[in-house]
């Protein structure tokens, strides 16, 4: 596998931005994803003995918010200097590309197909890249199942301290349940007042089932009323400016 480079600049609408992690976020808002932070640095793999640095990062159902919660994550851990890489493997219905503002461009899924190369977004002023979903493929699973991802995932393992996976809900398509087998660990995200837990236990038991690593549960969506907003809906400008390059397969 090989990595060319092909630099260009593109600066979004600062107005575009909300809920993406900040320095100037709400103190309530950085010191839970610190504490997330730590929790998932001091992770071990099923092993027991390796630490964990590639993560799936997925909910029981829809719009429990996995992918705010996955680019935050990734965000968090690059501000502690970490070499981190965002990858969008939801390429149902993806959701980093507009997290971002991030024009449509060849992904992941282009990979795994081996059709064309993938575009790799490195943010200015962090070591954080990011890979899109790319166009959305009409075989999601089989593309996540094959000896390709595991393949990319073992090749960007190399080159990055920690690699978070945004994947589809686990409780309705098989894909997070794939990639469970993939990754070091899994994190489920659910919203409060939402998720049922039976759909948590679902979820777990999936999990489980495939021989997963679960790491921990993060729970979406709570109001903190010492803070007098709400974590989930809280919003602020920000201006984050990204790098190209490309990532191919060298045979």
């Amino acid at each position: 596998m090989k990595k060319s480079m092909q630099t260009r600049q593109n600066k979004p609408n600062p107005k575009d931005w909300t809920r993406l992690l900040t320095n100037d976020s709400p103190f309530a808002v950085k010191e839970a994803y610190v504490k997330l932070r730590t929790n998932l640095m001091f992770s071990l793999c099923s092993d027991g003995e390796r630490p964990c640095k590639v993560f799936a990062v997925t909910s029981p159902n829809q719009s429990e918010g996995k992918s705010l919660t996955s680019a935050n994550i990734a965000i968090s851990l690059a501000m502690l200097g970490k070499n981190t890489l965002l990858i969008d493997a939801d390429m149902r219905r993806p959701n980093q590309n507009r997290l971002w503002k991030i024009k449509k461009s060849s992904g992941l899924s282009g990979l795994l197909a081996r059709v064309e190369a993938c575009s790799v977004y490195g943010v200015n002023g962090l070591p954080l890249s990011i890979i899109c979903a790319g166009d959305t493929p009409p075989n999601p699973s089989e593309l996540l199942s094959s000896a390709n991802m595991n393949r990319t995932v073992e090749y960007l393992r190399q080159k990055y301290d920690y690699i978070i996976i945004d994947t589809p809900p686990i409780n309705t398509v098989a894909d997070a349940q794939i990639l469970s087998r993939v990754v070091d660990s899994t994190v489920l995200v659910c919203y409060s007042g939402k998720t049922k837990n039976m759909d948590i236990h679902r979820a777990l038991d999936l999990i489980k089932q495939s021989n997963g690593n679960i790491c921990g549960i993060v729970l979406n969506g709570l109001n903190i009323k010492a803070g007098k907003y709400s974590y989930y809906h809280y919003k602020y400008s920000y201006d984050y400016n990204y790098s190209y390059s490309n990532l191919n397969y060298n045979d």
